[in-house]
């Protein structure tokens, strides 16, 4: 019963992840909940639970780790050439 628990834990993080996604800064939360999500999914797996929404919540945090670390470094970098500009006149 604890695996599916974590399961269930793994898909919402995976899926708040996603969603944080599409929020700039808000991708450094979704970061976290992704690696939270995989480490939930994982132990999941540890305590004998295969089944969809662990896969699935692996597989989304995988996916919203990978993409909110790209957004955040994204909007870390256009905020800094934007105050680059900003000094430049």
């Amino acid at each position: 019963m604890e695996g599916k628990n974590l399961a269930i834990g793994s898909l919402v993080c995976g899926i708040l992840s996603l969603v944080c996604t599409f929020f700039g800064y808000g991708a450094l939360v979704g970061l976290i909940l992704g690696i939270v999500a995989i480490v939930l999914a994982v132990n999941a797996k540890k305590n004998g639970f295969e089944d969809g929404m662990q896969k699935a919540g692996l597989i989304l945090g995988i996916i919203g780790t990978v993409l909110c670390g790209i957004t955040f470094v994204a909007c870390a970098l256009c905020a800094g050439a934007i105050a680059a500009a900003s000094t430049m006149y």
